[in-house]
């Protein structure tokens, strides 16, 4: 199975070239599941409700990505402004040749708070025999999650993402969503994908930096621009990552339940 990664400058307040471009590209990579950025329907550093609230849209707007995935027999994923009656989400869609499934942003980032409620249901899709869990940006930052997608039997996780570059700068060349990919993908014995936007937008800077993370720890990364990486998934690497020895198992040797907040 392979997996497109497509990093790109969405175009800030507009909707149809963004889906445009995205629909061209679902139907073009050669890959089994192409994955794009967060909110990449619309751009991202929206002011408030009011200004965000004309690219918002109801799930009509996925039509043209279904349309690929039922020809194509591919999944398509990517970050959309959702409207829900009159909530709306920071939504990541799931497009594949049997339905859609969409995944609403549980971790809300900085303004985000402003313009959308957050979801409360983890996602996974199951798409030719596997099982990929779905995150949105700053979900990467809280572990609770990504534990619970393996242990539901997660082999992939996959998350669109409009992470603008930090203020201290990368680690080690590394954006802290790729370390944080890393630590869930090596935690769990499972693929992580991460997929960051390029471009400024009101004075951020989004750096790219897209990721591929195998069971081991190992990340493949695009850079700052505009790109697409295409990488095989070889899912049988990880049944040796999950038990590395005849005394341990990464399903199974966890000791710690974790509690919801008092």
């Amino acid at each position: 199975m392979k997996l497109g990664l497509v990093q790109f400058t969405p175009a800030f307040r507009a909707t149809t070239p963004n889906w445009d471009r995205m629909a061209r590209w679902a139907e073009s990579v050669p890959a089994d599941i192409i994955v794009f950025p967060e909110l990449a329907s619309c751009g991202y550093m929206y002011e408030n409700r009011k200004e965000a609230e004309p690219y918002v849209e109801g799930l009509t707007a996925l039509r043209p990505i279904e349309r690929v995935a039922r020809s194509t027999g591919r999944l398509i994923v990517g970050g959309f402004a959702e409207r829900a009656g009159r909530t709306l989400y920071d939504s990541a869609f799931a497009a594949g040749p049997s339905g859609t499934t969409v995944y609403r942003k549980i971790h809300l980032w900085n303004r985000e708070t402003l313009i959308f409620d957050p979801g409360t249901e983890p996602m996974i899709v199951d798409f030719e025999g596997h099982r990929i869990g779905l995150e949105v940006c700053y979900d990467l930052q809280f572990p609770e999650l990504a534990a619970f997608l393996a242990h539901q039997g997660t082999e992939l996780v996959v998350a669109p993402t409009a992470w603008a570059e930090e203020v201290q700068g990368p680690l080690h060349g590394l954006h802290p969503y790729n370390h944080l990919a890393i630590a869930s993908a090596f935690a769990h014995g499972i693929f992580v994908a991460v997929v960051n936007r390029t471009g400024v937008e009101r004075g951020a800077h989004f750096p790219g930096q897209s990721s591929l993370t195998n069971p081991f720890g190992q990340l493949e990364s695009l850079d700052d621009r505009e790109g697409i990486l295409v990488k095989s998934l070889d899912f049988s690497l990880l049944k040796t990552a999950k038990r590395p020895n005849a005394f341990n198992d990464l399903d199974h040797d966890s000791k710690l339940r974790i509690l919801p907040p008092k």
